[in-house]
């Protein structure tokens, strides 16, 4: 018990988010394409947390929540607003969120972005995860403004590569994967072929008929073929084929019985840290079969490269397309059967993507080099719900064109300093085509903008091993349509938004490799920001809308620490501060929330701002936090090493992650609470077999990955109405009689398991 106490004491000495573990004992750096070259990690003036395939299976890292959990300053949703993959994946880095429209960071596989959401995808065909933190519009295109998630894919070897794995733990969670990579020819043909089966049964029931929530399957088949003819040539085509069979989504919804702060308002409201649901409310046999999700995706890329010496050509283009059903109760509450299905959905959709980038390149190792591209990206989704009342709301074809320029010149201004410009022109043209809810003249909605994202820095080696580094980078988010055929036309499109990120970094290695130290102040001037606000459609209903709303700062600090103690024991630790604070908007629930209850709701809290100054100071949302984003995080780890005969090695390892609370919305009232999870895993290694038990979520805890802000439709209110202090002030107190209730995804329980692999 020494070691693991030793491990547990000194487990806030370091932090391994950008080293990966070579062997027991040993440090090796990673490296990264985060700047469409090969680079060492320590040697480029980025921000980048990257993981190999190693320590993802180490960690027990198979999607990308659990990355994200390992990674200061990023922070992704466990589930989507509705529940298990019913949408597009969410990753917020640097405290910048959002939570309708596009995401503020994009995921890329092998450097082609991929806008569904990815946590069904076999982290086991994964070789390498790099998170790119701040603005890197210049490099990789539109809706990176907050940075880019790539993840690389393993390709074959001239070494051949069989393994067959299998995770078995608590709550029917089985996974097989059998993976095979090598040479077809020796230094011209390589292969590498994949399949997973994946079961998982829920962790959590549903009060109303006691069935299993949360249940998933998954069957993946993937593979690669690559040519190198010449020394010169290489071309490289990839396959992924998915299918996802999942039940109801383990989702609930916290009523409004349990508000307790502004009662008196419109739809009322609760402050504070939601409270921990045991079980889920849905109406799963209005459904039958059509419960949950069933997916097929298509993913096919290739990649051509040609080195001639002095300059070089690489092309990379790919397809995707998902075809899915999700049938999810929407209300989270017995109420669907009373009101004969109109919160009993199955959303329908078919989202195609096409991307292709062209890069020419100069000779890397000149003093003077430099790279220059085109690009071009396509994405088309047909979307509709059918309502099991009968009734179907058709959004329509949305529509995203892309097509851009970029380049970047880098120059050594000295042994020791280097300059580095990028910049990229893009116009993005979003548009909605509805002919079946639109008249024949409206039936293409669209509208264009254009971005110019330049980036400029300045690194400095003080020695071999230690680099200094300023950049400053401006990152560009596109438009968003809100496509409901049923809003009015003035909200049919947000305007695009920007941000400058200003950054000083160092990145250090001490004791030959023992020792690695990186550390980044930052402040971002964040405008035009989209976030979700309430609105009317033309039947009268409530929905909820994406605006801008103003102004954003965020002022933040990353450390990054690792360390190897002894050649058994290596440890790290890790921290991130991100200030995010709205400077300049204005809602009108806020304004409710600032009026004095003699005044009622007041007239002078309108949907735009307000002309009377009074009103529109009450409905600021300045110094507020951005929502569904922590302030802090927090990782460590500790990690000793033993052998317990020749053939056979063991190591044990504690894992730790912090977060610090998520506010629901602009409001920061009611909010997610402190996230605190411990993984420990203990593992023996020979030749040929790996194997080991883990605990997942030691003590248990139950911090929801995001909160909603819903509405209760099952427990009413009446309106109330107030003795009017003025003519004008003659609305109710509460005008809504649907009241606030608030939605979030069921946290993993603790979980027991253990995994066994053969390479042969």
């Amino acid at each position: 018990m020494k070691p693991v106490r030793f491990i547990v004491a000194a487990i806030v000495a370091a932090s391994g988010v950008a080293i990966a573990q070579e062997s027991a004992g040993t440090l090796q750096e990673i490296v990264v394409t985060s700047r469409k070259v090969e680079e060492k990690l320590q040697d480029i003036p980025l921000s980048v947390a990257a993981f190999g395939a190693a320590e993802l299976e180490e960690r027990g890292m198979d999607d990308l929540f659990k990355v994200s959990t390992s990674t200061p300053g990023f922070s992704f949703e466990k589930l989507n607003r509705f529940g298990v993959q019913g949408g597009g994946s969410r990753p917020v880095i640097r405290g910048q969120s959002n939570i309708l429209g596009e995401a503020n960071a994009s995921i890329f596989i092998d450097g082609l972005l991929y806008s569904d959401s990815v946590l069904s995808l076999p982290f086991d065909i994964i070789e390498r995860v790099e998170v790119i933190k701040g603005p890197q519009a210049a490099l990789f295109g539109r809706a990176t403004f907050a940075g880019a998630i790539n993840l690389i894919t393993k390709k074959g070897t001239n070494d051949f590569e069989n393994t067959v794995s299998a995770k078995l733990a608590e709550y029917g969670d089985y996974e097989v994967n059998a993976l095979s990579r090598g040479p077809l020819v020796d230094d011209k043909v390589f292969y590498m072929v994949h399949a997973r089966y994946y079961e998982f049964g829920g962790m959590y029931k549903n009060s109303l008929d006691g069935q299993s929530v949360g249940s998933e399957q998954s069957v993946n088949l993937n593979a690669s073929l690559e040519f190198r003819p010449s020394d010169e040539w290489m071309i490289r085509l990839n396959a992924g084929f998915g299918t996802d069979d999942d039940g109801a989504a383990a989702v609930a919804l916290q009523d409004r019985t349990y508000n307790n702060c502004y009662l008196n308002v419109a739809r009322q409201y609760y402050c504070g840290e939601v409270v921990t649901l045991e079980s889920t409310e849905q109406n799963l046999d209005l459904f039958g079969d059509r419960i949950g999700l069933e997916k097929d995706a298509i993913r096919l890329s290739a990649q051509v490269e040609y080195d001639g010496g002095p300059w070089s050509l690489a092309w990379n283009t790919g397809y995707f397309n998902a075809d899915s059903t999700y049938g999810y109760d929407v209300d989270v509450t017995s109420n669907s059967t009373a009101l004969g299905g109109t919160f009993n959905r199955i959303a329908v959709s078919d989202r195609t993507e096409i991307s292709s980038e062209l890069i020419f390149r100069t000779d890397e190792t000149q003093r003077i080099r430099g790279l220059g591209g085109v690009y071009m990206y396509q994405s088309r989704r047909d979307f509709r719900e059918d309502r099991l009342n009968g009734s179907t709301v058709n959004e329509g074809e949305q529509r995203i064109d892309n097509i851009a320029v970029f380049g970047a010149l880098e120059a050594d201004l000295s042994d020791r300093l280097t300059g580095r410009v990028e910049l990229r022109y893009a116009e993005d043209k979003i548009g909605n085509n509805n002919p079946a809810a639109r008249p024949t003249a409206l039936t293409l909605i669209e509208n264009t903008f254009t971005s110019t994202s330049p980036r400029v820095s300045l690194d400095y080696k003080l020695t071999d091993d230690n680099l200094v580094y300023i950049a400053a980078a401006k990152g560009n988010k596109p438009g968003y349509i809100n496509s409901n055929p049923l809003l009015d036309p003035s909200l049919l499109f947000a305007d695009e938004e920007s941000a400058w990120n200003y950054e000083i970094g160092t990145k250090n290695t001490f004791r030959d490799g023992r020792t690695i130290l990186n550390a980044a102040v930052y402040y971002i001037d964040w405008t035009n920001q989209q976030l979700t606000t309430g609105a009317t459609l033309s039947t009268g209903a409530p929905v909820t809308v994406v605006v801008n709303i103003g102004e954003t700062e965020v002022t933040g600090f990353e450390f990054e620490l690792s360390n190897q103690f002894t050649d058994s024991f290596t440890g790290g630790f890790g921290f991130s501060y991100n200030d995010a604070e709205i400077t300049s908007a204005y809602d009108a629930e806020q304004c409710q929330f600032n009026t004095p209850a003699s005044e009622g709701r007041a007239v002078g809290c309108t949907t735009a701002p307000p002309t009377n100054l009074t009103f529109l100071n009450r409905g600021s949302l300045a110094g507020k936090q951005t929502p569904n984003s922590p302030k802090n995080q927090i990782t460590a780890f500790g990690r000793y090493d033993f052998n317990v005969s020749d053939a056979v090695d063991g190591y044990f390892r504690v894992d730790y992650a912090y977060a610090s609370k998520k506010f629901s919305q602009v409001f920061n009232l009611a909010h997610s609470g402190e996230q605190q999870l411990v993984n420990m895993k203990l593992g023996f290694d020979t030749a040929n077999w790996k194997f080991s038990v883990f605990v997942d979520n030691l003590f248990d805890n139950r911090t929801p990955s995001t909160v909603i802000r819903f509405v209760d439709f099952k427990n009413p209110l009446p309106t109330t109405t107030v003795v009017p202090t003025t003519p004008a002030d003659t609305q109710s107190t509460r005008t809504s009689s649907s009241v606030r209730g608030f939605q979030y995804p069921l946290a993993d329980k603790r979980q027991v398991g253990m995994t066994v692999a053969y390479k042969f």
